[in-house]
């Protein structure tokens, strides 16, 4: 907030002139010793750890900006698919458009589609919707859309890479399935045809020279999960692992060479030039909750432990695979997300935030039923039948959920 001083009338003179001229010195001096008090409070306070300065700051711009008055937001449980974030924005998927609104609620996109069994794929802030049941697809940045095309055949699985590369996985002409590669043209850079499984899951790598892909097969009658490592350059894998017995949920790079697989049984990383696989974590199917990545390269797998005590466990892994950080909850989940900041625990009536460091830093109590959590640094969204309810990432809160 700006406070103006009323300037000096230049027509007093003498006396009456200089009293003036020391009220508006003395207003001056208290105005910056606030301001003084106010740094120095908020400094002490972040440095402490009891608050952070930049969660201050954001309480003070969200009062100011009149955003508080935009949420929670309506959204139509008849029409809507997924919710989820996309950067800091909001992402609605429906039957018949795409929904995007800015972390102060402001929609920033409508864009409608006609695809029978649409999905979506979301890569920070690059976005790209796709018919499951077709072979429409649209690329969409931030809140822009960047282009709206066609692909070969049936559309299984897809990556909007942060170069502006594109991955597409196909029913394949003379193959289960096919992966087709595109650069920010349009034009296609990579083939690689599957001959007897799926294509589950795909990530591109930040430079955009090099693709991962979960493959889910069978043999025997047990699963299992193959990861292909390529590079555009060459027409073969890099790197070719098998792993058995589990079921792929989610592959990304987390660090310049390594892919890490997530699964029901276990976490798994290949590297560019590794021999072998790595397991970095293992657990039973039946202990598997959650899981989730954050744009640094770091990610969490939840478990539930069922025992004498239930206990679920929310274990933080570092990009190489290591386990940072272990915070135990007595308390059911329901799902578990992170940003680069934060990790957010869904229970039945309430949110619970904690820092990297496992450190409890927000909990946010409810009334009503929640879906998903759609979180990031600044806030955490909630996600109820209709609506969309918004809560600081940071500091105690109740919110009511129920329409």
């Amino acid at each position: 907030m700006k406070v103006k001083l009323t300037e000096l009338n230049t027509g007093y003179k003498g006396e009456k002139r200089i009293s003036r001229l020391s009220e508006k010195q003395h207003a001056k001096a208290i105005i910056s010793i606030v301001l003084v008090v106010v740094f120095v409070f908020t400094f002490v306070l972040s440095s402490v750890g009891i608050i952070p300065l930049d969660a201050l700051f954001l309480r003070a711009k969200v009062s100011v900006s009149g955003s508080a008055e935009r949420f929670p937001l309506a959204v139509s449980s008849d029409s809507s698919l997924v919710t989820n974030i996309a950067g800091d924005n909001i992402v609605i998927l429906t039957t018949e458009n795409i929904v995007i609104y800015s972390p102060n609620g402001k929609q920033l996109l409508n864009q409608p589609h006609i695809y029978a069994k649409p999905g979506i794929s979301i890569n920070g802030e690059k976005v790209v919707v796709f018919d499951r049941a077709g072979k429409g697809f649209m690329l969409i940045d931030c809140s822009e859309l960047v282009y709206e095309g066609t692909a070969e055949n049936t559309i299984i699985s897809a990556e909007y890479g942060e170069k502006g590369n594109y991955a597409l996985a196909v029913k394949g002409s003379g193959a289960e399935s096919a992966l087709n590669v595109y650069d920010k043209h349009n034009k296609k850079v990579f083939q690689w045809n599957c001959a007897h499984e799926h294509i589950v899951s795909i990530t591109l790598s930040k430079n955009g020279r090099y693709a991962g892909v979960a493959v889910l097969g069978a043999e025997n009658g047990e699963l299992f999960t193959t990861v292909q490592y390529f590079g555009f350059d060459y027409k073969e894998p890099l790197n070719t692992q098998k792993i058995s017995g589990v079921t792929p949920l989610d592959i990304q790079f987390t660090k310049f060479n390594v892919v890490t697989l997530l699964t029901d049984k276990g976490v798994f990383l290949v590297e560019r030039k590794g021999e072998e696989y790595k397991t970095a974590a293992s657990y039973y199917s039946a202990e598997f909750n959650s899981c989730d990545f954050s744009q640094n390269g770091k990610y969490i797998v939840t478990l539930a432990k069922y025992g004498s005590e239930n206990v679920f466990e929310i274990n933080l892994f570092s990009k190489s695979g290591k386990i940072k950080e272990t915070i135990s909850i007595d308390f059911e989940i329901k799902s578990t997300r992170m940003s680069d900041k934060y990790i957010f625990a869904l229970g039945e009536n309430k949110v619970m935030v904690y820092n990297l460091s496992g450190a409890n830093v927000a909990d946010i109590s409810f009334k009503g039923e929640a879906f998903s959590l759609l979180p990031t640094d600044d806030f955490v969204y909630i996600a109820s039948l209709d609506k969309i309810t918004r809560c600081f990432s940071y500091g105690d809160t109740t919110v009511e959920l129920s329409a």
